[in-house]
């Protein structure tokens, strides 16, 4: 009987934690086989879990470097014909963003990818370390997820990648998908899904991801902001404007500035719901931002769009950057 596998990496995170002296919890100090002990894995004759260790730190700490490292891995295991799925434990601060990474730099054909963690550290009352992990796992091995892209299992839900948001720091039910909800869920070893990701192809990858800055925008914000964020060395930025893609007046000449220096600008929602749109002309608006040359980025958070724009820019020039992103937005 062939084997078939699941590859469990490991990177830290409350769900790899434990008490340290000082009674707060040490980020990424448990090993994966030791948490791996604990778990009530999927019990198949031809099912084989491995567990390897490539990162134990705290989410926080998780670096552009890091995330080409783990895509270059992940993509040299999905290509091993015994592999069947994935999971990567991962602390939860950054989750969305490293599932985001992987999703737009991965095919995932005929591998799945799954991410989880924990809101609990194991040695916590009520953790839900251990069954975010066996939930994940199972879901990693169906064959229904096969070809769908990276997906995020938590509290018994499955998230896709794209729409995936942290939206609570402590509670069990701590991610959700604002707008367009649960791909499914997983009920012991059941795995149900309810609806299919739309998914646009993979950008390749280059070798080192450029500096890009994110810049929230709120009442009466500086427009020093913009103009620090390029001396420093920013590459692209992205906005994270107000409503429906708004920034104050005064922040237009800087931005327009930036985008005929050759600096990408994309500008997003800072809402959890809502795309930007172009609904309304007055200084400061969408509308007078385009005009000054920033690209719209639909669906898209700050924190995921500046992946993208990274992952676009590792390989092509800022001139080619807005036609790359409607893609990203079909």
């Amino acid at each position: 009987m062939t084997k078939q596998r699941v590859i469990v990496l490991t990177t830290g995170g409350t769900i790899a934690s434990k008490p340290g002296g000082t009674g707060l919890n040490v980020s990424g100090a448990m090993s994966g086989e030791s948490l791996l002990e604990r778990v009530a894995v999927p019990q198949a004759p031809d099912l084989e879990i491995e567990v390897r260790s490539i990162l134990q730190k705290p989410s926080n700490a998780i670096s552009l470097d890091d995330l080409v490292t783990l895509s270059r891995q992940c993509q040299a295991l999905e290509q091993e014909p015994d592999v069947i799925g994935i999971v990567i434990t991962h602390g939860t601060d950054t989750l969305e963003e490293t599932a985001h990474f992987l999703d737009i730099t991965l095919s995932l054909q005929s591998c799945a990818l799954v991410i989880t963690g924990s809101q609990r550290a194991p040695h916590e009352e009520g953790t839900d370390a251990f069954r975010n992990l066996a939930n994940a796992i199972t879901v990693a091995a169906a064959p229904c997820v096969k070809g769908i892209g990276v997906t995020v299992v938590f509290n018994e839900s499955i998230f896709a990648a794209r729409s995936v948001r942290k939206l609570n720091s402590y509670r069990l039910n701590g991610f959700g998908a604002p707008d367009v909800g649960a791909l499914g869920y997983v009920d012991g070893q059941r795995v149900h899904l309810a609806q299919f990701p739309r998914r646009a192809a993979p950008f390749p990858l280059g070798d080192r991801l450029p500096c890009i800055d994110i810049l929230p925008a709120y009442l009466d914000a500086s427009p020093r902001l913009i103009e620090a964020a390029v001396t420093s060395g920013a590459q692209a930025l992205v906005v994270e404007g107000l409503g429906r893609g708004h920034v104050p007046p005064t922040w237009l000449a800087s931005i327009g500035e930036a985008t005929r220096g050759g600096i990408p600008v994309a500008v997003v929602s800072g809402c959890h719901e809502g795309p930007v749109n172009t609904r309304y002309e007055f200084p400061g608006s969408l509308a007078s931002l385009q005009a000054h040359g920033a690209i719209p980025v639909r669906d898209l958070s700050a924190r995921k769009a500046r992946l993208t724009l990274a992952v676009l820019l590792s390989t092509v020039s800022p001139e080619e950057v807005a036609s790359h992103l409607e893609q990203t937005m079909s």
